[in-house]
């Protein structure tokens, strides 16, 4: 490993164990509300919980997580050992990643910020009465849940270290680009001198 791709790889470590961490607190946040949705309409048959776009989003934000993690893992240390990999194609993983990560992390922060969840017109009574029958202290108040929070957190983090991987990846190719430049003038003044060495 050249002294090159060492920044590269150590963030592309770092921006995974970051998606990893989002994707466990997201998908636990997800199934523990599935959990409580399935039981709170147990106990009042007739009660329509109004969550699509709070599972869309979520839902969408784990695909998205495990999605660039993947992407990050393959195009850094499994495709340029099997295959090979160019610095285009790296590039344009990378950014695809990491414009599909942004849609996610906007749609799931809006509703993280603003949505609530309903009960559809069962009245304030039967709303108390569900939100008690949950399991007392776990309400079904989605945009509450700390780990959700954390998990959007560490997602943000993790797409401002992704941001940091493309500049690198840039940054690294304009170097190679220049190095080669000098190569390139170094040698084609040598065959000068030495086509001038010649003739005299």
């Amino acid at each position: 490993m050249s002294n090159n791709h060492l920044p590269i790889t150590i963030t592309t470590i770092t921006v995974t164990l970051l998606f990893l961490a989002s994707f466990s607190l997201t998908t636990y946040t997800l199934t523990t509300y599935l959990h409580l949705a399935h039981t709170a309409t147990s106990l009042v048959p007739k009660a329509i919980i109004h969550d699509t776009g709070i599972l869309a989003t979520t839902s969408y934000h784990i695909f998205t997580t495990i999605l660039t993690s993947v992407t990050l893992i393959t195009t850094t240390f499994l495709f340029p050992r099997i295959i090979g990999i160019k610095w285009i194609q790296k590039t344009l993983l990378t950014s695809l990643a990491t414009l599909l990560l942004t849609t996610s992390l906007l749609a799931y922060t809006i509703i993280l910020a603003t949505r609530k969840v309903s009960f559809g017109d069962v009245g304030p009574h039967v709303t108390v009465y569900l939100d008690e029958g949950v399991g007392g202290e776990k309400r079904l108040v989605y945009r509450d849940d700390g780990r959700a929070v954390a998990g959007l957190v560490l997602g943000w983090v993790g797409w401002l270290g992704m941001i940091i991987v493309c500049g690198l990846l840039v940054v690294t190719r304009q170097g190679k680009s220049e190095g080669r430049g000098e190569v390139g003038m170094d040698s084609k003044k040598e065959v000068e001198e030495s086509s001038r060495t010649e003739s005299v």
